[in-house]
């Protein structure tokens, strides 16, 4: 038996390549040890939950003397959440960044060195992202209705019966406010944590195709800000097919309990359609990114 100067026995250096868990724990290492993971998480936190105490007590405290229409449209659960169109930016950038800063430090080649199989590593770290930007999501949103329905309690909103019709709720004096126990209400949140995970990925295939930080987060910005007003001012034949396929809008579907107007006209899409669609654009996005990742240099 072989022995090393000192007397003791080497070292064994198990056979055989890392497996999908592994390439999981590593993704995980790697973004638990940078400090900008835990701001971004902790900013969707802060804003989802600070917007859902802000705009539910603007509606209510205005309920009487707002809009017909503003109390119409008026959904007690997607209010709750309006938050989500700011936190969608951080998520957003923390997407992005889980490819983008390997690139910019050049620590990519390091990783592709030590992983050759680029599509694992690929769906590990889009795994890892995923699962990380749905828990905080998921706990976040509950958070934020359950902060949003008090604010609404406390400015003399009331639940309306089980049987309430869109007219009961625009002669009501009072917001409307959603029990977490009304059929619903529970997986209308549920849809809005997903909406982040989903745009989390789409962040990351973008990421992948052009490989550039400040590039991808504008690309984001564009898609999930700028691209709604440039659509909305082409003419009514064009936009209002196009504005409730567009990823903002399809978040403002997932989070609703019922099919209402958008900000920028047109009809919202039903929930379940509408996170279908943006798992498709998040399918489709990370299928290129991956293809782009596995044909180009490091």
């Amino acid at each position: 038996m072989t022995t090393t100067l000192d007397g003791t026995k080497p070292r064994t250096i198990p056979s055989g390549r890392s497996g999908f868990p592994q390439l999981v724990r590593s993704e995980w290492t790697k973004l638990r040890s940078v400090r900008s993971t835990w701001i971004c998480l902790f900013l969707i936190f802060f804003l989802t939950v600070l917007f859902a105490w802000i705009f539910p007590a603007a509606i209510a405290s205005h309920w009487t003397t707002g809009k017909a229409s503003d109390r119409l449209n008026f959904d007690p659960v997607s209010t709750t959440q309006i938050g989500v169109i700011f936190s969608q930016l951080v998520v957003g950038v923390f997407g992005a960044l889980a490819i983008t800063s390997e690139y910019s430090t050049g620590s990519i080649r390091t990783t592709l060195a030590a992983i050759p199989r680029r599509s694992t590593l690929i769906a590990a770290k889009s795994f890892i992202v995923f699962v990380l930007v749905f828990i905080v999501s998921e706990i976040t949103a509950f958070i934020a209705f359950f902060v949003g329905s008090a604010v609404l309690k406390s400015y003399g909103g009331k639940e309306l019966p089980a049987n309430s019709t869109l007219l009961d709720q625009l002669r009501s004096p009072h917001a409307p406010v959603a029990s977490i126990s009304q059929h619903g209400v529970a997986i209308a949140i549920f849809r809005g944590g997903l909406y982040l995970a989903l745009i989390a990925l789409i962040a990351l295939a973008i990421g992948l195709l052009l490989r550039h930080s400040a590039g991808a987060i504008s690309v984001i910005v564009g898609l999930v800000f700028v691209v709604p007003l440039l659509i909305q001012a082409l003419p009514n034949s064009i936009s209002k097919p196009i504005q409730p396929k567009l990823p903002s809008n399809l978040g403002a579907a997932m989070s609703s309990t019922r099919a209402r107007v958008t900000d920028f006209g047109g009809s919202l899409l039903h929930p379940w359609p509408a996170a279908l669609l943006l798992a498709v654009y998040a399918a489709v996005l990370l299928g290129l990114g991956i293809w782009a990742f596995v044909r180009r240099d490091a």
